[in-house]
């Protein structure tokens, strides 16, 4: 196989590459700034941030299912730990009281999905509003602003240097892609994307994968939400507006097949690290933050446009594709 066959194959596996460092290129010649070390460690830091509930996500969509509600899960977990630190707990039982919220809040998305047959939109939809609703009545409406060194480290510490965020993206990615492509409940969720039916006859315990990948992503959520409040330094019902938009985005983005039965955790990383370039280009450009949100929405569409278009090349119906993971041969 030639070095030009190699590269080849290598972009067909992540087709989000390519786009990435042109991207780069035109902010990096349009802008002075871009290609700073302190503003690349900006990019890396909120993509890594990003990416850690996007490696959670790709899970979900790899089902062929997604979660609305992880945003509201932001705005609970981040009011749960700082309240908790306010109120003289310590720093280790206020993280583990919101990671727990996070969880619980995916256990109950699981459950009434599997075992009150409710689908997955109406399901999270509604999960969506009622978390963020006690959000908003636990802190009746006000901010719950703390000063902790400990909690600040888990978004501004650098062990060894290098920015706790990235570290903790590195290790949920490696986790992530590692379980994906090389353990049984990898091979099981594509399976279940692919053609759920199938998977059960098979003898898949589907319904427990399911409340898994939901709680999955509630603690994703939990820590999402704990990396958030360690950066504001406060808890608020108003934080996590539209990041469901953004975890499920970034998924897309990277390859996950929305209709399931594919996933990519690389692409999903990619897709962070795309999200978050263009924010940072259009901020550096003075964009509105109106128009960032536009650019998301924007990427979505045409990331859905382009999996239809391949999928519609290949033949391929919705829900009745093999099960496939993209890394699978990396």
């Amino acid at each position: 196989m030639t070095d030009a066959t190699k590269i080849t194959n290598a972009v067909r596996k992540v087709p989000l590459l390519v786009p990435l460092v042109l991207v780069m290129v035109i902010l990096a010649i349009s802008t002075d700034t871009f290609l700073s070390g302190g503003n690349i460690e900006n990019v890396l830091v909120a993509a890594a941030i990003l990416a850690i509930p996007g490696v959670a996500m790709t899970f979900c969509l790899a089902m062929g299912e997604f979660d609305l509600s992880i945003g509201s899960t932001v705005s609970l977990t981040g009011v749960v730990c700082c309240s908790a630190i306010i109120d003289g707990r310590s720093l280790p039982v206020a993280l583990l009281l919101a990671l727990g919220v996070g969880a619980v809040i995916g256990l109950a998305n699981g459950i009434v999905i599997t075992k009150l047959g409710v689908t997955p939109f109406i399901a999270t939809l509604a999960t969506m509003v009622i978390v963020r609703g006690a959000s908003l009545a636990y802190t009746d409406g006000h901010d719950q602003i703390i000063s902790s060194e400990g909690l600040k480290y888990l978004a501004a510490g650098r062990p060894l240097g290098i920015p706790m965020p990235i570290v903790l993206a590195v290790v949920a990615a490696a986790l992530g892609w590692w379980t994906i492509n090389r353990t049984r409940f990898g091979r099981w969720v594509c399976a279940i994307g692919s053609n759920r039916d199938a998977a059960a006859m098979s003898g898949l315990p589907v319904d427990r994968i399911r409340i898994a990948v939901y709680v999955l992503v509630g603690l994703a959520g939990g820590l999402w939400g704990l990396l958030i409040s360690s950066q504001l330094q406060k808890g608020n019902g108003q934080l996590g507006l539209g990041f469901e938009l953004d975890a499920i985005t970034v998924v897309v983005l990277g390859g996950t097949a929305l209709l399931g039965g594919r996933a990519s955790v690389v692409g999903t990383v990619l897709g962070a690290v795309m999200i978050e370039t263009i924010r940072n280009g259009l901020n550096l450009l003075n964009t509105p933050p109106a128009y960032q949100r536009i650019s998301v929405g924007l990427l979505l569409i045409a990331a859905l446009a382009l999996l239809a278009l391949r999928r519609e090349n290949r033949g391929v119906t919705p829900n009745r594709a093999p099960a496939k993971v993209q890394e699978s041969t990396a």
